[in-house]
């Protein structure tokens, strides 16, 4: 069947986004449906590692994005009353020597405009899809599309993932979140700095544009913070004072992990979130999603993607596993509380931040260069056969 698109990508976020630009790339017919007709209120993801950037030097976009944000060399880690040590970025294997800090909302924007207007169709909503065996049959606001294939690019909450009936149990974290973007009077410059201690967590990471986030742990769910919160806490812990006047934005969120089993029911495709959950601590999720969507517009840039769908799912799958797990062995480390486990946390990371060798792996596990296929040059190519579309 001669189809409207070759593909129909269902949610206009960064990995979708992504998505859409290497298959453009390709000469591909593509439209990006996305129900928003606003940009994000906050900055929600806002690291981009190392391998991310390779991704998008196939684009021609990493100098953009490099010129657009900051570069994160240094994370110092606090713990209950010192310094514990460091971990940098400056000496990882990589010509990227450094953790891209930049909000969601210029990484939607950059790419958005190397996509093209024509190529989204914005405040368009999908009602349903429904597949055959040479098309798929998209229902959304704008009318019925067809396309050969639909892929969900759609959250975690994917509405995609549902009607291909590969919904995955999800866990959620007994563990609380607030954070907010702050104009940055701390003098910390391009550094970022953890602290750990007894009564919670506090994270602060640099913005471009003079800004600074800070994330702290608290003991319930915020739907309706009180105002100064994240201020309050980060004093208390830290000893430091951000002004309630120079906050920006705010939100909260409760992490939560899942891991579908496969990533794909015959012309329908998960991507990203769609595909898999994490906690965003330690800056995981997106950057997974993107490496997600660079090995599947190589599945689809072929002849019969049917073939090398069992393989995109099978390994895109064990990547997030593995991010899976860093996300929350980095999360549940950061959220003992108590002096007692407080102070055996910092005896820990003291020994793992100051012997030499394993201090200089922490930078490379951080910096996602170890995650099991981070590009596709990194996946065994006797898997991949040459295109032939």
């Amino acid at each position: 069947m001669k189809t409207d698109f070759d593909a129909i990508i269902v949610g206009g976020g960064p990995v979708g986004l992504l998505l859409a630009c290497l298959l453009k790339q390709q000469g591909k017919r593509i439209r990006v449906l996305e129900k928003r007709t606003q940009p994000i209120a906050h900055s929600a993801a806002i690291g981009i590692t190392p391998p991310s950037l390779h991704i998008l030097e196939k684009l021609g976009l990493a100098d953009e994005f490099i010129a657009a944000g900051t570069k994160v060399r240094d994370c110092f880690v606090h713990g209950q009353s010192t310094l514990l040590g460091c971990v940098t970025f400056r000496d990882i294997p990589d010509e990227h020597r450094f953790i891209l800090a930049l909000p969601q909302v210029t990484t939607i924007a950059i790419l958005q405009r190397h996509l093209g207007d024509e190529f989204i169709a914005t405040g368009c909503e999908v009602s349903g899809v429904e597949q055959f065996d040479d098309h798929c049959l998209v229902c959304s606001s704008a009318g019925e599309l067809t396309a050969a294939h639909v892929i969900g690019c759609d959250g975690w909450r994917s509405r995609v993932r549902e009607w291909a009936g590969l919904d995955a149990p999800v866990h959620t974290y007994d563990l609380h979140f607030l954070m907010g973007d702050f104009i940055d009077r701390t003098g910390f410059g391009s550094e970022a700095h953890v602290f750990f201690t007894e009564t919670g967590p506090v994270e602060s990471f640099p913005l471009p544009g003079g800004r600074r986030r800070w994330i702290v742990g608290t003991a319930t769910p915020m739907d309706q913070p009180p105002p100064g919160l994240v201020s309050e806490l980060t004093r208390q812990r830290t000893g430091i004072d951000i002004s309630v006047a120079d906050q920006v934005n705010e939100s909260a969120f409760t992490p939560h992990r899942f891991n579908c089993g496969r990533y794909y029911d015959g012309r329908i495709i998960l991507c990203g979130d769609a595909a898999h959950g994490m906690s965003p601590i330690g800056g995981q999720g997106m950057n997974t999603g993107f490496a997600d969507a660079e090995f599947l517009a190589e599945v689809l840039c072929h002849r019969d993607p049917a073939l090398l769908l069992p393989v995109y799912s099978r390994f895109r799958r064990k990547a997030a596993q593995s991010a899976i797990f860093r996300a929350e062995w980095g999360m549940w480390l950061g959220t003992r509380k108590g002096r007692a486990l407080s102070l055996l946390r910092d005896l820990l990371l003291r020994f793992l931040l100051r012997h030499g060798r394993l201090a200089q792996q922490m930078g490379r596990f951080y910096a996602m260069l170890t995650i099991p296929f981070n590009t596709l040059a990194r996946v065994p190519q006797t898997t991949l056969p040459p295109r032939t579309a």
